[in-house]
């Protein structure tokens, strides 16, 4: 199969992916609103014919990256559809999730206002991502804009969605529903800006320069104006303070032990994937396995937080720990795909340093998390997470340095840059998280 050929084979999978997500999203807010359990069941049924077909994608892509005559060009363009292709598969599953509320009822228990704001949602993810669809069979840049127009109106319509919820007309669990259909609508929303961007680049200039990222960010790493987006969201969802049914719930503490346990596991099964590149697809999976688990755990921290009378501190800071901590996990993972779609030849020293310090910063938060029960030895921790993601820093010039200082390859270097600004992603993460605990610790001191 010449390039043109099989360019052709791999732009033809890419659309079908597009256009199943589109599919899917739209029949699944369909059978939400109509309670059409039928049809929601098939959607939940079809999921893994879509993980099936990113399989494929990603099976010939590796097949291709394998050929030793592909030109650094070609590399880079199958990289970013690479990366593409979980975006795709995790959309997807985002409207599963979306069908599965009708197996609880949720349609047949909300206000007529509610039901048109899930419409309203779901024909601005469906023009969005009919947009990037467009953006991708044209090979066009400009559409990006009127992709990122389209998310700033699906935010607001998010935040009049979990408004919705907490004014106080409906049932507690209804609420915390919503919330988090309102959730993965705007993560809809997310992948198809994050999407955009990565078509964008694809169809922009090839050059390998110091300083400059050839691999979009992921959604972990945000903009100014995601920062603000993100910040509206924590705001509209704190207004649920109205909704007070139980009282003081110390099950938070549980919850959050739980999720940086699993930001530990996570760290330390990456520094295994990196020692020797040794049962990469095991090790892939497994860190596959922690990225779900952490947000089945944030879900339930999200539940929790509708559902509490009293809290143990405040709703915001709640929910920004809890999203905090799911981001590291999501930065972690983000390294792991890299490493599993683009196998690399040559060791980098300073991405196993920098696994080292994630594994170290990963001990302290967990540390530091138990620190909020007890109110001791939080100084300590901090301090440490301090100097651990200041020591990372170091490493990733050092390993940006030794990067283009001519001693590797430059398709390694195509390789190796976005797993070590990954890693790097990560730490500041984590750093961030511990921002966070020392606020909620002064606060309450």
């Amino acid at each position: 199969m010449d390039r043109d050929e099989f360019r052709k084979r791999v732009d033809r999978a890419v659309l079908v992916l597009f256009a199943t997500v589109i599919e899917t999203t739209s029949w699944a807010t369909t059978a939400l609103l109509d309670q059409d359990l039928e049809r929601a069941d098939r959607i939940i049924a079809d999921d893994r014919r879509i993980d099936d077909r990113v399989e494929e994608l990603t099976g010939l892509i590796k097949d291709r990256l394998a050929d030793s005559t592909i030109g650094p060009e070609e590399l880079e363009d199958l990289i970013t559809i690479l990366q593409m292709a979980p975006e795709l598969e995790r959309s997807a599953d985002l409207a599963e999730h979306i069908a599965q509320r009708t197996r609880q009822g949720l349609g047949g228990n909300i206000s007529p206002r509610s039901r048109g704001l899930i419409q309203l949602m779901c024909d601005a993810c469906v023009r969005m991502w009919q947009l990037a669809s467009r953006a991708y069979s044209e090979c066009s840049r400009d559409i990006t804009f009127q992709i990122q127009e389209a998310d700033d109106e699906l935010d607001m319509l998010a935040s009049s969605l979990l408004g919705e919820g907490s004014a106080g007309g409906s049932e507690p669990a209804v609420a915390a529903e919503l919330a988090l259909v309102a959730r993965f609508y705007e993560r809809l929303g997310d992948h198809a800006v994050n999407l955009g961007r990565r078509i964008s680049a694809l169809n922009g200039p090839k050059r390998l320069l110091p300083g400059q990222s050839l691999f979009l960010r992921t959604r972990s790493t945000l903009t100014g104006r995601q920062s603000r987006r993100l910040r509206r969201a924590r705001s509209a969802l704190a207004r649920l303070v109205r909704m007070r049914l139980t009282p003081a719930d110390s099950g938070f503490f549980n919850l959050f032990k739980l999720a940086t346990n699993n930001v530990v596991d996570c760290s330390e099964t990456l520094g295994k994937m990196l020692v020797g590149f040794d049962e990469v697809d095991e090790h892939h999976q497994e860190i596959r396995s922690f990225e779900r688990r952490g947000d089945q755990i944030t879900a339930d921290l999200l539940r929790r937080l509708d559902a509490s009378f009293v809290t143990p501190y405040d709703r915001a800071d709640i929910h920004a720990l809890t999203e905090e901590i799911d981001d590291v996990v999501d930065d972690m993972f983000s390294a792991a795909e890299l490493v599993h779609l683009v196998p690399v030849k040559q060791q980098l020293p300073e991405a196993l340093e920098m696994t080292e310090v994630l594994t170290g910063m990963a001990t302290e938060l967990d540390l530091l998390i138990g620190c909020l029960k007890s109110r001791e030895g939080a100084r300590r921790r901090l301090e440490r997470i301090e100097n651990l993601e200041r020591e990372g820093d170091a490493i990733y010039r050092r390993g940006m340095a030794r990067l283009f200082s001519g001693e590797y390859e430059a398709l390694e270097v195509l390789k190796w840059k976005d797993i070590l600004q990954s890693l790097e992603n990560a730490a500041n993460r984590i750093e961030d998280v511990s921002d966070v605990v020392e606020s909620i610790l002064v606060k309450n001191t």
